[in-house]
This record gives structure tokens, sequence and C-alpha cells, in this order.
């Protein structure tokens, strides 16, 4: 939908947002802003929780021997991952923007500098630019925009691969203590006191299709096998169960849905998105005005995309991902040392990523808005 703005509008957008048009959203791994996990995180983390800091994927990783939390933990360390690329990346590519256009205006290098705190590159260059955009504009000059906003698609192959991970199977003892005994059956370790699909060896209460000289089965069975059964052994067993299911209420494998919550958050957060469109004019013609409008339409596009993604689209999905690491830190006793460490450091990610977000796209906007460019 192509969106009017009152205050300024005559160029066409030349200018690509090389990170998160097309195929540059970052995965986790620090590409997407040519940095490793150390510069994303700091030595601490990376010693601490490697996968959190590893070009690989988290998803695989092991941090507890508790298969429903693991689950839980593999999938968040990933999504704080990702989140903590891309806010990194989006900085740099806002600072970039602002920094461009600055030169393009006269700017100095050492005016745009980087502020202090999370998305401070973003912040420095976008303040001095949106200095120089009012001076430019303070003798009245009115501008008129015409923007098309872009269009960001889900990553649904990061979505499948991780919900794919999030299947935990059931415990084999969890389902024998849980399952109604005259329910469960599988491969008996032992001797099978109930129902034999298969071959009995031992006393068959029904029709025997093989016996030996004593008398004994040796054969199937069509009733209950008091024996070993080397197939599927059903109600009773009197020794260990392979592979044992529940005809009731225990059933696997099962989804966690606190993992099926990471792996939502992060196929917004890696989402791909369009070019936006967008044309600039001025009520007046000047030189700087010129300049102003020239670098905007190639730069601003590169603004609107990191608000619109992460400003509003998957600004959702960011303030869940942050809920769930805080509540995710109080589910883990008895998890072990490795999972509670890459929690707490992941959930830190989180929330900083989260602020650099903010600022970056408030920066965004400090700009873009100055000539009327907003989504």
């Amino acid at each position: 939908m192509t969106k009017r703005a009152p205050i300024l509008a005559s160029a066409l957008l030349l200018g690509a947002c090389a990170g998160f048009v097309g195929s540059g959203s970052a995965t986790g791994s620090g590409r997407g802003s040519g940095l490793s996990g150390a510069d994303l995180f700091g030595a601490a983390t990376t010693i601490a929780c490697p996968e959190l800091t590893s070009a690989g994927s988290a998803l695989g990783g092991r941090f507890t021997a508790n298969a429903r939390l693991n689950v839980k933990v593999a999938a968040f360390v990933q999504a704080a991952k990702d989140l903590a690329a891309v806010s990194r990346q989006a900085e740099l590519e806002v600072e970039g923007a602002c920094r461009k256009m600055g030169a393009d205006l006269g700017i100095g290098a050492a005016a745009m500098a980087a502020a202090d705190g999370p998305g401070g590159k973003a912040k420095g260059a976008c303040a001095a630019l949106s200095a120089k955009i009012d001076g430019i504009l303070s003798g009245g000059v009115r501008v008129e925009a015409e923007v098309t906003p872009p269009r960001c698609e889900v990553n649904a192959s990061a979505k499948t691969q991780c919900e794919a991970s999030c299947k935990v199977e059931v415990d084999p003892g969890e389902i024998v203590a849980r399952c109604e005994p005259a329910k469960l059956s599988g491969r008996c370790e032992g001797t099978c006191s109930g129902r034999c699909e298969g071959k009995c060896e031992g006393t068959c209460s029904g029709n025997c299709s093989l016996k030996d000289a004593q008398g004994r089965c040796i054969g199937d069975c069509s009733g209950e096998c008091q024996g070993r059964c080397s197939g599927t052994c059903h109600a009773r067993c009197e020794g260990r169960w392979q592979a044992p299911r529940c005809e009731g209420s225990v059933q696997g494998p099962s989804v966690d849905a606190d993992c099926k919550a990471s792996c939502s958050a992060r196929a917004e957060i890696t989402s791909q998105c369009t070019r936006p469109s967008v044309k600039l004019k001025a009520s007046q013609e000047a030189a700087l005005v010129g300049k102003l409008l020239a670098s905007a339409t190639v730069h601003v596009p590169t603004l609107l995309v990191a608000q619109f993604k992460l400003g509003k689209q998957a600004a959702g999905q960011i303030q869940a991902l942050a809920r769930l690491g805080r509540e995710l830190q109080g589910k883990l006793a008895g998890a072990g040392d490795k999972a509670v460490a890459c929690v707490s450091a992941a959930a830190a990610a989180v929330a900083s990523a989260s602020v650099s977000v903010n600022v970056s796209v408030q920066a965004s906007a400090s700009v873009s808005g100055k000539v009327g460019a907003g989504v």
C-alpha cells in the first residue's frame, strides 16, 4: 500500500538494503555483521556457553540431561543468537546509511561518532544527520514523500527446522511408570506374562503353531505366553521393556510449547524483506535541498526496512522472547550448571539486543521522519 506523508517528496529509490532485503538476514552466527561470537557476546560468555557464540546451530546442543528442558534451552539459545546478530546488523546498517547521508551533506566523521550504550553507533550517526536536516529545512522548505513500505516474509525454513528439534521423545521409563499395566506393550527383555505377537518360547495358553519335544511352545502363540516373546509383548513383562508403548495417556513424541515459542520468534526475527519504494519532492529548489533528496532517496530505504521489520513486524516476538527468557530461568531446577549459564547468558543477550533494536529504530525514524518517509 502506498503511503503519502504531508511534509516532503521526487527522486526514485535506487539504493539497496543489503542486510535485511533478500538473503541478507542474519542466522545467529554473527556473519551478518562480520563479527565473531566473542565480539557479540564477550569472552566470558564464549567460555561459559560456547553454543551461544559458535558459528554452528545451537539446536543440536546438549545443555542438560533432561530432554524436555534441553529442547527449551537449545531453541531459546538459538533465538537469542539470531536476535543478537540481527540487532547488531541493524545497528551497523542504520549507522552506515546515516553516515553516508551525512558525508553527502558535508558532516565530518567525528561529528557522527558513536554514542554510549546498545545501538550507540546508529544513535550517534543519525543524531548528527537529523540536526543537519533540520538546518537544511529551516527556511520553510516543505517536502512530500510517497512511500511503499517493504514486505517482510517470515523465515519458514528456520521455523520448520527449529520446530522439528522441539519434538521430545518420552522416556521409556516414564511410559512404563505412568501407563496402566494392561495397556503396556513392546518388546520384553525377560519373561512375557501376557499376549505375545510373535514367537513364544514357553507356555502358551492358546494355540501354538509349533512345539518342541517337551510340549513347550516355540512358535506363534494365539493366547498368553508365559515365557520369552520375540515379538510384541502385551500387558506384562517380567524384565525390561524395550520401546514400550502406552494405549493410554502417555504419548510421544511431543512438541514443547516454550521451544515452539522460541522458534516462532526466530522465524520473525530472521525474516527477509523486499525493497521499499520512496519518492521525494521538495517545495523549493536549493543546492543543499537537492543533495538531501538525492542522498535520502538512496539511503532512507535502508532505514525504513529496519523500522518496519524490527520496529513493527517482529516487535511483538522480540518482547515475547524477552519474557520467555525470564520465565525459563525459573524452570531450570536440577538442569545443571551449563543450562543455567546458557539461559542466563542468552536472556541477557536478548535484553541487550532489545534495547539496541529500539535505539536503532528510533535513530532511523529520526532521520526518515524529517523527510516525511515513515512506515
